[in-house]
């Protein structure tokens, strides 16, 4: 796959915790990697419209246990202006990446995640999609 900086990518989110919809802004923990992995997962967009970016959430993501509740869109190139890259990666789906490499240290995880989430763009699920808790 040919990577463009306009391309765009984006992050699912299961927690309210993650996101504010009164400021319409992206908080840094929907970027920090699972613990011990330099890997965030993301999806490739830019050719999707917005119901199968949410068909891909769906199917490929969301679980009983985790439900969508919104995503975080940005560009590679945002992901390059913090000195990360983009990896193809196409399990589990062929639009699959990771940004990385993250580094472990907590405190460079979290001031990268901040500049991420600062750059995203916050996308709400559909109404009809949304669930209740976390």
């Amino acid at each position: 796959m040919d990577l463009s900086g306009g391309d765009i990518l984006s992050r699912f989110i299961f927690s309210k915790r993650h996101f504010s919809i009164e400021n319409r802004t992206v908080k840094y923990g929907a970027f920090i990697p699972p613990p011990n992995s330099a890997d965030l997962s993301v999806f490739f967009v830019s050719s999707l419209t917005h119901s199968e970016i949410w068909e891909i959430g769906r199917g490929y993501v969301q679980t009983d246990e985790r439900k969508l509740k919104a995503r975080a869109d940005l560009t590679v190139e945002n992901v390059y202006a913090v000195n990360l890259k983009v990896v193809p990666d196409t399990q589990p789906h062929e639009l699959h990446a990771n940004i990385t490499p993250f580094p472990l240290d907590k405190r460079e995880r979290a001031a990268l995640a901040r500049k991420l989430a600062v750059a995203s763009k916050l996308e709400m699920i559909p109404s009809q999609d949304t669930d209740s808790d976390s």
